[in-house]
């Protein structure tokens, strides 16, 4: 991401744009990696389901910005959240074709074992993510507050007036609130756009060839990042 695009005083259009560009991105990658009668794995469908949620949840969160519906928009940024941790558990066990069979067939991740032996519940998943990105966390705790009915929801329809009077807010649109209003939910969700993009295209080049993992993630990538097995 641009210096440009992460500063809190970049404009609204600018990171509108590069929303659009990431999103296109994943889609990108996805058709890079996916050619013709190549043979696929299960950890082609697992990947290829990670870039279909992760598109359709930012394109959606950009028709919830559009229409100032901020108690539908941040909801989203929680679920690109939870596409990015999904992604991420499938490179945190010791065996992903194993891990992909057992998603497709209904189990929920939090009850799969990581490759250190603890199960893989959306707490485990954010903290060791969390080394290498420690904003998600409070992305989490804040975001996660919107999903279920909570005191943000009853913030959200009371409104200060003049001389202490209060306003009742009942509707969907966020009257008072311009599109500079959600440049932070905005450049969260490019960011985790932008992550899942560099994992996604880490996941098809690497873990979805039938003959298993057949280089690091320091050959796929370069000699500046730590190879998978030292995947955090």
């Amino acid at each position: 991401m641009s210096s440009e695009i992460s500063d809190n005083n970049a404009p609204y259009d600018k990171v509108l744009h590069a929303l659009l560009v990431s999103e296109e991105a994943i889609t990108a990658t996805c058709a890079e990696y996916l050619k013709p009668n190549a043979p696929l794995t299960l950890a082609h469908f697992v990947g290829m389901g990670i870039a279909r949620r992760a598109s359709a949840l930012s394109s959606g969160f950009r028709s919830m910005v559009d229409q100032r519906n901020s108690l539908c928009a941040l909801p989203i940024v929680r679920m690109q959240l939870d596409t990015a941790l999904r992604l991420y558990a499938g490179f945190f066990v010791s065996d992903h074709q194993a891990f992909c069979n057992e998603i497709i067939q209904g189990k929920q991740i939090d009850r799969i074992k990581a490759d250190d032996g603890e199960f893989m519940r959306d707490r485990y998943l954010v903290e060791r993510i969390a080394k290498r990105n420690p904003w998600v966390t409070e992305v989490y705790k804040t975001t996660s507050g919107y999903i279920h009915f909570s005191f943000r929801h009853i913030q959200e329809a009371v409104r200060s007036g003049e001389e202490g009077a209060v306003q009742m807010i009942i509707g969907p649109h966020d009257f008072d609130r311009e599109p500079k209003d959600y440049l932070e939910p905005m450049r969260c969700i490019l960011h985790l756009n932008l992550i899942i993009e560099i994992a996604l295209k880490d996941w098809l080049a690497r873990m979805c060839n039938p003959n298993g993992v057949t280089i690091s993630a320091r050959e796929l990538w370069s000699q500046d990042i730590q190879d998978d097995s030292d995947t955090e």
